[in-house]
């Protein structure tokens, strides 16, 4: 049997889900804040929300460009406790500041901030380090704790050798993370799996092809894999951007090898969105799933369905 996944585009708009014929509301849904990278064309950095059961709940990098998305879709950030940096690069951490602060100002009560990402190595800092630099008590914005509701902030640096297995960072209430190393040049990076109730979402960060036998093992049997896709095949991109990104072919080859039931590319780059069939053609050589390019303030519904195999 497969899973299909159940996709709802929606431009902008209250950030309630809108209602099902059931009644219940989707377990897990994912917004596209963010479909873009370090250059200035019309997207924001890379940024996604992740809702369960209808709430907003997860943070999943903060590219320039997630705050104005969050106020233009109306995201209520009061449970939105939990935030997973996959590296970082300016355009998926830049508003990291911005959305600490908005979530202070809109709770009314104590937040936890509870924060994940890379250990450090050279010019990067390891995540707690960065968060300390942010608002630390001599950071950069260290008033950020006393201009809103009372802040702390729980943050966990991950493992950032190939070698590292799958390691499970929360399990509560059947919402579960994991995460695995990935590699994207001389930039500590991780990718990451969140399941709730049977579904499940990876999300590939900016990792070179070194990397993908780590992203299949972590996303074995996922519905969707959100894949970053910033380059080309070979040799239509700069080759140093191929010891930073996975280009077209071994994204599809990686879809079927993870038997994933959708892959949805962002991190776009401009040559990318001019060469949308190139880039179609070469994944669907390996995955014959259902494959779809993102854009800011797309929402996902991911469901299981299930037909007899064939």
């Amino acid at each position: 049997m497969k899973a299909l996944l159940i996709l709802s585009l929606m431009l902008g708009g209250v950030m309630s889900p809108p209602a099902k014929a059931s009644g219940v509301k989707p377990s897990l849904e994912v917004v596209v804040l963010g479909s873009g990278g370090p250059r200035a064309f019309g997207r924001a950095g890379s940024s996604y929300i992740v809702l369960v059961d209808g709430t907003p709940r997860i943070l999943l990098d903060a590219g320039p460009g997630a705050f104005v998305r969050i106020g233009e879709l109306h995201i209520d950030l009061q449970q939105v406790d939990i935030v997973l940096l996959t590296h970082l690069h300016i355009d998926h951490s830049g508003d990291l500041a911005a959305f600490f602060n908005a979530r202070a100002l809109t709770s009314d009560g104590p937040i936890e901030h509870r924060v994940f990402g890379p250990d450090g190595a050279g010019l990067f800092p390891k995540t707690s380090r960065f968060v300390d630099l942010l608002v630390g008590d001599n950071g950069l914005f260290a008033y950020q704790k006393t201009f809103g509701a009372q802040e702390t902030f729980s943050v966990r640096d991950l493992a950032i050798g190939l070698n590292t297995g799958v390691t499970k960072i929360l399990d509560e209430n059947g919402l579960i993370v994991e995460e695995i190393a990935t590699h994207h040049g001389d930039c500590p990076s991780v990718a990451y799996r969140i399941a709730y109730h049977g579904r499940s979402v990876v999300f590939s960060g900016d990792m070179d092809a070194s990397a993908v036998p780590n992203l299949i093992r972590l996303s074995k049997g996922a519905d969707l894999l959100v894949f970053n896709c910033a380059v080309l095949d070979p040799p239509n991109s700069p080759s140093q951007l191929y010891q930073l990104h996975t280009p077209p072919k071994k994204i599809g080859e990686a879809a079927r090898e993870s038997g994933v039931g959708s892959l949805l590319l962002s991190h776009i780059a401009p040559d990318v969105e001019e060469s949308e069939d190139d880039v179609m053609k070469s994944i669907h050589a390996s995955f014959t799933g259902h494959v779809q390019f993102a854009t800011d303030r797309m929402r996902f519904f991911v469901e299981r369905q299930y037909q007899s195999a064939h």
